[in-house]
């Protein structure tokens, strides 16, 4: 704890805000609202690194797959174009933000992306101009009251469980682990691959939810060249000496320990989660890249940090190094998939439009 029980007072006045502000919604001074349309909610009770990301992608392309017509909404942190809009093609980082344009780099015809920072505003311009959207998935939103969710799935770092947290400014919980009564899923991301049941015992004793959690975990997917220019570049596995890790997320742990099985030597510069790179910083990669003198070595950033990366002023001094980034998916243990899948696609089946066309098509079998 160290010096932070100096904080307590600070810790204090913001749980009382916290519980003033969700008091006047729960109590009816300020309305909620409900839509007419399945809405999920993926979010958390910390402030980040839980992999949103990565799970919403799941869940789209998990209903994009049954023929569902999905919009992702989210809020666009550090975009510089205000307002609400439908995310396009010629819209850069800078425009809509970094994951806003993750999700645009998934290439789902059936998916589309928007922001706004009210998102009861966003769904509402989705239903007036989008009226063939029939799924809407909230990127974070679990404290934004103003929208009921008809599904909210609240995610919790293996390695940073909110257990072992505490609330704002001490920890970086946003409320106490008493909101998760709110929440119909709990996800529990960046698990082991591999691990026993053991594990899942200990945990289920750990955590004393009343929800059924699911544990998750990120698969890796083989290296991708950065530019067009590094197409033809090696990335068999084995071949490197070093690997120098370039990453702007909160918690680089778990693809730390991924690329560990594939170098004897890796070299971190670790940046803050949505850190827009200098090219003092990217002069300083490749000063420490050329100046180590092993010849097989490469250098590896996360998807989430691609687009930053290739933005001119600091494309220009990475482009004829060999640069690569990490795809990530989601996988769930054991038998948690078809179970986690199950629950959203009933939802969605129950509470869509069109619940005639989609109810017991493609459903997860028993």
């Amino acid at each position: 704890m160290g010096l932070k029980f100096l904080l307590f007072p600070f810790q204090w006045l913001f749980l009382l805000f916290s519980a003033l502000r969700k008091a006047c919604y729960f109590s009816g001074v300020f309305k909620r609202h409900i839509f007419n349309i399945p809405v999920i909610c993926i979010g958390n009770i910390s402030t980040g690194g839980t992999g949103k990301t990565p799970h919403t992608k799941y869940v789209s392309s998990l209903l994009s797959e049954q023929g569902y017509s999905i919009a992702i909404l989210l809020r666009g942190y550090k975009r510089r174009k205000k307002g609400i809009f439908e995310c396009r093609k010629d819209h850069s980082i800078v425009d809509i933000g970094d994951e806003a344009m993750e999700y645009m780099n998934m290439n789902l015809p059936d998916v589309r992306v928007f922001v706004a920072g009210n998102r009861k505003k966003g769904i509402r311009f989705i239903q007036q101009e989008f009226s063939d959207v029939q799924v809407i998935i909230m990127d974070d939103g679990f404290q934004h009251y103003r929208v009921k969710p008809g599904l909210s799935i609240v995610l919790s770092d293996y390695h940073n469980l909110y257990i072992h947290d505490y609330v704002l400014p001490i920890g970086r919980l946003r409320e106490p682990a008493s909101a998760l009564k709110r929440a119909d899923m709990l996800v529990i991301t960046k698990s082991p691959k591999v691990y026993s049941p053991l594990i899942f015992k200990d945990l289920a004793s750990k955590l004393r939810t009343q929800h059924d959690f699911h544990m998750s975990y990120l698969d890796y997917g083989d290296l991708k060249p950065l530019f067009e220019e590094n197409g033809g570049l090696s990335t068999q596995s084995g071949d490197f000496y070093t690997i120098f890790l370039l990453s702007g997320i909160v918690n680089p742990y778990p693809l730390e320990e991924h690329l560990r099985r594939f170098c004897m030597d890796l070299q971190k510069f670790e940046f803050p989660d949505h850190y827009e790179y200098t090219e003092k910083d990217v002069k300083k990669l490749r000063d420490e890249f050329e100046k180590h003198l092993i010849k097989n070595k490469i250098i590896v950033t996360t998807e989430k940090d691609v687009q930053r990366l290739k933005k001119d002023d600091i494309k220009e001094f990475l482009v004829d190094l060999p640069v690569y980034y990490v795809p990530i998916n989601v996988g769930l243990h054991n038998n948690a998939q078809k179970s986690f899948d199950k629950k959203i696609l009933d939802y969605v089946a129950e509470n869509s439009g069109n619940h005639e066309i989609h109810t017991g098509k493609n459903q997860i079998q028993p």
